[in-house]
């Protein structure tokens, strides 16, 4: 007699079962072969008339039917929301959703793969009417995890095809972005570059339908919005549109948009896209629907947001390149401003026996609003002015230059400084806006006598810094000039010694600010000229430029205009 185990036919049937199911399963790298084989073998096996294999989708959560057998009326797509096991276990009866339960589904396998739900097998109640013995609920477990293996590399293979597919889509994408790029950066023309962009859409996504809007930016700085490429669609929006569609953050499908976006609707739009950049809307897309109604998937989202991008960035360097040729024109302009500008300031400074005398002009921009003037007039006496037109640019150098004008005019008449300082301001009053006025400040210094005589109309007070160290403010005078057209000036007289200091500056010296946002200030000026009374006026005009450069940490005109005159009294 042998001593032989006594082998029972369900032992092998079982192990000849799960042999046939798992050659059929690794032969098959086909996600609906896997499905199809893994729900045949358990119905046939288990004497079970209806099931259906689910899968899981991670991103909406929710089971779509993969295959279904029987009258249990689940056709493949249908998606369902079920509660996600969080194991491998088996689920009977009542422990099985409500949804299936209700379709005669009574079994619920999770196919897991290394803690990865991938779905679920759902099954029936056996034809014999029998309950599942354990031995067939091993066998269905064994079944569920060689199958869930399988899945997971049929799975694994559709991604890398479909990534294969996006990565050719890429590519071709990406080949027709970079052609279209060297064909923007090709033209300033904007009729080509509309052609270009409605090329692009159709012939690369089927799109006859469209609207750009891009924000131009204007010279005060202000942003709107034009239309500046349509098919299909007017060419022209009235401004309250265009201010509503450039006021769009998101993406908006009109389908599911509110009634204000009704008129957008019937212009059969589809689709509008705000391309952003740094945070702003750029530009805005509309699109109608593609000819051949496939959907916008995320790689024509991406496409178009690249192609929109780069078409709304073509079209805006058309209006930044004529800007460009309009500026370089004005800078043109400027720049023989400015050397007209410079010629109206003293070339050479006069030489004068007992006097010493060093000035700096620095302007913050090409033409600046500072002006000043050391003349001999025709006595031997100096007249030196100081000025600082309220404002920059074009409109403050032409008051500047009225200023130096009448100025010339008025030194060989041999006026007072009170007469000559009313009669400027006369003009300045004739001849500006209210809202142009000028600081000024002249002076009349008598080297023969060392006698000083000036008039301040609003000026910062020039520093009279005395051989002794002593400071004095000469602030004497009356309005500033161009605010009341009768205003009266009076002068101060003073006498000058040998080591006498005069400084005359605009607020560009005592203005410029340093780390906190703190002015450079009177009291360091006065500490700079104390510092340096010994030394030449062209070094002390220097040691201030130096001063102030430290302080600020940049160039002395960087925020406003420097302009700085020294005369020192000599010894006789």
């Amino acid at each position: 007699m042998s001593d032989a185990p006594t082998v029972r036919p369900t032992d092998r049937f079982d192990l000849r079962a799960l042999y046939e199911a798992s050659r059929l399963l690794s032969t098959s790298d086909d996600r609906a072969a896997v499905v199809r084989n893994l729900l045949l073998s358990t119905l046939s096996k288990l004497l079970v008339t209806r099931g259906a294999v689910l899968l899981f989708d991670p991103l909406t959560q929710r089971f779509r039917v993969a295959d279904a057998r029987g009258p249990i009326d689940l056709a493949p797509g249908t998606e369902l929301a079920l509660p996600i096991p969080d194991s491998d276990r088996l689920l009977h009866d009542e422990h099985v959703p409500e949804a299936l339960r209700a379709r005669g589904l009574c079994l619920l396998v999770p196919l897991m793969f290394r803690h990865r739900l991938l779905g679920l097998l759902a099954l029936g109640r056996k034809a014999t009417g029998q309950p599942f013995s354990k031995r067939e609920l091993e066998f269905v477990q064994a079944l569920a995890t060689l199958s869930a293996a399988a899945l997971h590399n049929a799975l694994l293979i559709e991604e890398l095809q479909q990534a294969n597919r996006d990565l050719d889509l890429r590519l071709q994408q990406l080949d027709t972005l970079f052609e279209l790029a060297q064909e923007f950066n090709a033209t300033i023309d904007r009729n080509r570059l509309a052609h270009l962009l409605s090329l692009a859409l159709m012939g690369q996504l089927l799109i006859n339908r469209y609207l750009l809007l891009v924000r131009i930016e204007a010279a005060d700085g202000n942003a709107t919005f034009e239309v500046l490429a349509s098919r299909g669609l007017p060419s022209t929006l009235p401004p309250e549109r265009i201010e509503q569609l450039g006021r769009l953050e998101q993406p908006l499908l009109l389908e599911e948009a509110p009634p204000a976006w009704d008129w957008l609707r019937a212009f059969q739009l589809y689709l509008v896209l705000p391309i952003r950049q740094q945070g702003v809307t750029q530009a805005v897309l509309g699109l109608g629907r593609r000819i051949n109604g496939a959907p916008y998937g995320p790689g024509e989202l991406e496409f178009l947001y690249a192609l929109g991008t780069l078409a709304a960035s073509a079209i805006r360097n058309t209006f930044l390149i004529e800007a460009q040729i309009e500026r370089q024109h004005l800078e043109r302009e400027l720049q023989q401003a400015r050397q007209i500008q410079q010629r109206l300031l003293p070339r050479r400074l006069p030489e004068v026996p007992g006097v010493e005398l060093a000035a700096c002009a620095l302007p913050s921009q090409e033409v600046g609003g500072d002006y000043y003037d050391v003349l001999r007039e025709p006595d031997g006496s100096l007249r030196l002015a100081i000025a600082d037109v309220a404002g920059k640019g074009m409109a403050a150098a032409l008051l500047m230059a009225n200023l130096q004008a009448c100025l010339h005019v008025l030194v060989p008449l041999e006026s007072t400084l009170e007469r000559s300082t009313s009669q400027i301001n006369r003009v300045v009053c004739e001849n500006t806006e209210a809202d142009r006025f000028i600081t000024f400040f002249q002076a009349r210094y008598t080297p023969s006598t060392r006698q000083l005589a000036y008039v301040n109309a609003g000026h910062n007070p020039p520093m009279l810094l005395r051989a002794s160290g002593r400071a004095e403010r000469l602030s004497r005078g009356g309005l500033l000039l161009g605010v009341l057209p009768d205003a009266r000036y009076e002068a101060e007289r003073l006498s000058l010694a040998p080591g006498d200091l005069l400084v005359l500056f605009t607020d560009g010296v005592t203005e410029a600010m340093g780390p906190g946002d703190e002015p450079f200030g009177e009291d360091r000026l006065l500490a700079c000229l104390q510092a340096h009374r010994h030394a030449s006026a062209r070094a002390i005009v220097e040691a201030v430029r130096q001063a102030v450069e430290q302080f600020a940490g940049r160039p002395a005109n960087s925020d406003d205009d420097f302009t700085l005159v020294v005369l020192k009294v000599l010894p006789s």
